[in-house]
């Protein structure tokens, strides 16, 4: 199946911590954090890997390039010329690859265990996997229903508990095939309509995660055991 890895951010709120290191390839346990990711990925039985980058993409290249043919022979590289954003380098993704079906997209800066990659190949198409946590203000809230439809994605700053969105998704081609082939953003552009019209999903995922974005989020995954981690 394949996933749709978007490396293209240019990390500024960890720009003191890693310079001009693209944050994808951030190093964590003695590796660029992209390895980790892909291991998870591979794990999960993710093994059509597709990688939409472009600030510093060649480290992401030669980060890749390391771990050897295996996955440099599951591997799709599309540079983009301009930042297409996350939502932009998606439906680009969809366009140059002529991708039909389904697929799992995911932001490249998330530790998460191969569990919630399971849990969102396995879900229907669309859905976002989503993690309860005591205080929602960093990351935005997740509003779902008893039946597990999600009513609203608030912006960051709604403080108190609830769910948040662990930045992976199970789409099907055919529910974006709609959306103009442009820069825009998955979470402002794309999931507002797919909430409006009913058609969006959450599924409950309670294993470890940590966003590698901030500094002190990123001294944090360094000092994880990822010998015991799953």
């Amino acid at each position: 199946m394949k996933a749709i890895i978007l490396c293209g951010g240019f990390g500024s709120r960890l720009r003191n911590v890693i310079g001009e290191t693209q944050k994808a390839v951030a190093e964590v346990d003695g590796k660029p954090f992209l390895h980790i990711v892909i291991k998870k990925l591979l794990s999960a039985g993710l093994d059509e890997l597709i990688f939409c980058t472009h600030y510093q993409s060649e480290q992401v290249e030669m980060a890749l390039a390391e771990l050897g043919e295996d996955v440099k022979k599951r591997a799709t590289i599309l540079r983009e010329q301009e930042p297409m954003g996350t939502g932009g380098a998606i439906l680009n993704a969809m366009k140059v690859l002529e991708m039909r079906g389904s697929f799992i997209a995911l932001n490249s800066d998330t530790y998460v265990t191969t569990e919630a990659y399971r849990l969102a190949r396995e879900a229907t198409t669309p859905s976002l996997i989503v993690r309860e946590v005591e205080d929602c203000a960093r990351y935005g809230a997740v509003r779902l229903d008893a039946s597990g439809n999600v009513l609203e994605m608030n912006e960051k700053g709604v403080a108190g508990p609830g769910f948040i969105s662990m930045g992976i998704y199970h789409f099907h081609t055919d529910h974006l095939a709609g959306f103009p082939i442009a820069a825009c953003s998955l979470e402002k552009d794309i999931l507002p309509q797919l909430i409006e019209s009913g058609q969006l999903k959450g599924v409950r995922y309670e294993g470890d995660f940590v966003d590698i974005g901030t500094p002190q989020s990123l001294a944090s995954i360094r000092e994880m055991n990822f010998n015991s981690a799953r």
